[in-house]
């Protein structure tokens, strides 16, 4: 029996590729966007993750379809930057709602079905930003935090009903994250204008000369594929993961120094 996955975000970037290359490999796929176009190579449902009417029609669709959902990638998401003094509230919601509850909502949805099925593999997309805090992405590395230790909750939760979930530290991708990250600052506010130009220069930068979004896939793909997944797998450029040993091995103040220097030099 064909094992089914849905895949979250599935519209384009890491999501689509995910979701093609599932296809691919013989699984079932389900992917889920907010608007929906024609999709020939797997099935795209529509769904807004912030929209809990709109995330249990979606999983009520596929269980009637297919009965059962075997593993659920938490794909979708948005990215956030700007000085914390003047990001809004409303915007820093956004992110949370996305990033965070979004992925606890079709969670809820998937785990009742995991559970009759006493089996079930849930992929939270993750970011080394979880762990490594960056200037001016203070509300993106936190909302990544909350899906790290989501999933590490998780586990321990719903280990007993045959179900693994685990979170993946994803490294810069080159998707479309720069044209829809949310972006609020005054170009021209005399203490973060000039600097943040230079900032978000740099993160636009590491996003173009970051991995394949087939690469990632592909990686993501083998860890899915396991037969037991540990609680965190960091994937992406050397550099990147580097700095996760980094920040272990340094001490406090140096590795501020480190990150300081390179996200504002």
């Amino acid at each position: 029996m064909k094992k089914v996955v849905l895949v979250t975000g599935a519209s384009s970037g890491l999501g689509e590729a995910l979701a093609t290359i599932l296809a691919q490999k013989g699984y079932t796929v389900y992917g889920t966007s907010r608007k929906p176009g024609a999709e020939s190579r797997f099935t795209l449902l529509a769904m807004d993750v912030q929209d809990a009417a709109s995330v249990q029609a979606a999983v009520a669709q596929i269980i009637a379809e297919q009965g059962q959902i075997d593993v659920l990638i938490n794909n979708a998401g948005v990215g956030i930057a700007g000085p914390l003094e003047v990001t809004s509230i409303e915007s820093i919601q956004q992110a949370f709602d996305t990033n965070v509850f979004g992925l606890v909502r079709v969670s809820q949805a998937v785990l009742p079905h995991m559970r009759k099925a006493e089996s079930g593999k849930i992929i939270n997309i993750s970011s080394i930003a979880s762990e490594v805090a960056l200037p001016y992405r203070a509300l993106y590395s936190a909302t990544k935090a909350s899906v790290d230790r989501i999933t590490e909750s998780l586990r321990l939760e719903v280990g007993r009903f045959g179900i693994q979930a685990c979170a993946i530290q994803a490294g810069d991708i080159q998707t479309a994250i720069t044209a829809h990250r949310i972006m609020e600052y005054a170009a021209d506010h005399p203490a973060y204008g000039e600097v943040f130009a230079k900032v978000a220069q740099k993160m636009n930068d590491g996003v173009s000369k970051g991995s394949s979004a087939q690469f990632m896939a592909s990686e993501i793909i083998k860890i899915l594929e396991k037969p037991t997944l540990k609680k965190i797998y960091p994937v992406g450029k050397t550099y990147q993961k580097l700095s996760l040993t980094l920040k272990k091995l340094l001490p406090a103040g140096l590795f501020e120094k480190v990150i300081k220097g390179y996200t504002q030099s």
